[in-house]
């Protein structure tokens, strides 16, 4: 993947986000999201640029497991810092390239 695409993806993301915010979005549902939208991804290359998101501050990455429906996923939420991020309300960040919202 190609650094531009990687930045793409990053802000693709974190805007998938914010749109389900306060709530988290699984790494399945943002797979899904990405594929349907033409992005060619793999679960590693998203799980690095979800771990990128997180470093900065911009995502927080949660694991919820149910031994009882013996299910695990990862769970990733924006934060108030990538809402802002989104908003133009801090710098821009040269390793996101931001979506456009009409």
């Amino acid at each position: 993947m190609r650094l531009s695409d990687s930045r793409e993806l990053r802000g693709f993301v974190l805007r998938v986000c914010q749109i389900n915010y306060p709530h988290g979005c699984s790494e399945q549902l943002l797979q899904i999201t990405l594929q349907e939208n033409q992005f060619m991804s793999s679960p590693a290359a998203l799980k690095a640029d979800i771990e990128y998101l997180e470093e900065k501050g911009y995502v927080r990455v949660e694991e919820q497991n149910s031994e009882r429906l013996g299910i695990s996923r990862t769970i990733v939420y924006c934060t108030a810092k990538g809402i802002d991020l989104l908003e133009r309300n801090i710098p821009a960040d040269p390793g996101i390239l931001l979506p456009v919202v009409c």
